[in-house]
């Protein structure tokens, strides 16, 4: 028997994804380092707002009073040394890579030095690198190991990858796109159940720019319209990816749109560069221009080489983990989100996941937008000199007097602006 008839849906060619998707990320990739590398003092640096220093210490403060180790529950190279310019010189080192990722230099390797580089950020950001599209960007470029070549230079002529890792993408483009229609439509939230959400999503979100406030204004009709349209992608397109090649170009479209949208309507950093880079990946060779397949030295129709057989192991080998960890995340977090729904799994195997594999957040369940907010409420920061006259602080993002419009600034993501949003919404929180 074929070890592989199981993914028989997935039977096309990937060649030109092969070559296109890690440039793509390694793009992705510089594009989050840049953003998090100009924000970096002020916001974890040892004089910032939340140091990654204090952090570090505590860490290793318990690992000497208990004797254990804690590299598992805070992975990282900041795990050995840390100090700010030790952390800016990593990120200027992982731009270097993303760059020679892009050249087509042994992207396999790079690509697995920038996903621990990005970890490691992670890790030690704290509320600031806390959000869904982070860990999107993890697991995309764990998974990218996978499809990548493993040679010193990939420019033309690629081969196919293995089957498996073109599998692997689909399902965590699936489980985005599904679960964030998903946990709108059975998380309780009254604006999506009754189609009204978009009528103050527009004015409510986070980062609005500067189309924000037309789209606020168009018709009820069409917010109405635009929800079920939303909802039809993110919740009946999914399904499309594993009923063949034509189903796959329908949801590749269907998600490309909905990324288009989003990013006209509002600022949201790499993460629609991201949903569209995977989108892509649902196009097998044949859909690509003959002119690209031809540049790139690619014949959708030779013959697969005899060795392409035992090319297929490690990646083929990853799918079943990989999926069983992914739905132990799902599992747990529907349970918090969805009325009614309760864990399938044993609860030891989500202690199991937790505690390593959970920490490389490179194995999420996603949940997208799932509470619309009808208000904006906003917090007012005053500074003086002399404890008498008070003046506002206006943030350079973040929308504040009603005369300025916002701005466009994806893909880069202020995200002191940002977590000002949820502070407004949540007064009480206190993140230390």
């Amino acid at each position: 028997m074929n070890p592989l008839s199981w993914l028989e849906t997935h039977r096309g060619r990937y060649s030109v994804v092969r070559w296109l998707f890690p440039r793509l990320l390694a793009g992705i990739y510089l594009i989050a380092f840049v953003s998090w590398g100009v924000q970096y003092d002020g916001l974890v640096g040892e004089n910032g707002i939340l140091p990654a220093k204090n952090l570090l210490e505590n860490v290793h403060a318990f690992e000497e009073r208990e004797q254990k180790t804690l590299f598992w529950q805070f992975p990282g190279v900041f795990q050995w040394h840390y100090s700010d310019a030790f952390a800016h010189g990593c990120l200027i080192a992982c731009g270097i890579l993303c760059m020679l990722v892009m050249a087509g230099v042994a992207q396999g390797p790079l690509l697995a030095l920038l996903w621990f580089g990005y970890l490691s950020f992670a890790t030690t950001g704290d509320i600031f690198m806390g959000y869904q599209w982070d860990a999107l960007l993890l697991e995309a470029g764990f998974l990218a190991l996978f499809v990548a070549p493993w040679r010193l230079w990939s420019f033309r002529g690629i081969t196919e990858p293995p089957r498996g890792s073109i599998f692997l993408l689909h399902w965590l483009l699936f489980r985005l796109m599904f679960l964030s229609g998903y946990v709108k439509i059975g998380g309780g939230d009254l604006p999506w159940e009754n189609m009204t959400a978009l009528l103050y999503h527009y004015e409510t979100q986070p980062l609005p720019n500067g189309w924000s406030w037309f789209a606020h204004h168009w018709p009820r009709e069409f917010h109405v319209a635009s929800c079920w349209f939303m909802y039809g992608i993110e919740l009946g397109l999914p399904f499309a990816i594993f009923l063949g090649r034509w189903g796959r170009l329908a949801a590749a479209l269907g998600f490309l749109g909905l990324m288009a949208m989003i990013s006209a309507t509002g600022n949201y950093n790499f993460f629609t560069c991201l949903t569209a880079a995977l989108a892509l990946t649902l196009l097998d060779d044949r859909w690509w221009p003959k002119f690209v397949r031809r540049w790139l030295r690619i014949d959708a129709e030779a013959p697969r080489p005899a060795w392409y057989r035992w090319t297929q192991w490690p990646a083929l080998t990853a799918v079943l983990p990989v999926m069983l960890c992914t739905l132990l995340a799902a599992d747990s977090f529907l349970a918090g989100r969805i009325r009614g729904f309760k864990p399938v799994l044993p609860s030891a195997w989500h202690e199991a996941l937790d505690a390593p594999i959970g920490r490389t957040r490179s194995f999420n369940a996603y949940g997208l937008f799932q509470d619309m907010t009808e208000e904006r409420p906003e917090i007012l920061l005053e500074v003086s000199d002399d404890g008498i006259l008070f003046l506002p602080l206006d943030f350079k993002y973040k929308p504040g007097d009603p005369k300025i419009a916002p701005r466009f600034i994806a893909p880069h993501q202020p995200r002191l602006d940002w977590q000002m949003w949820f502070a407004a919404l949540y007064p009480g929180f206190d993140p230390q």
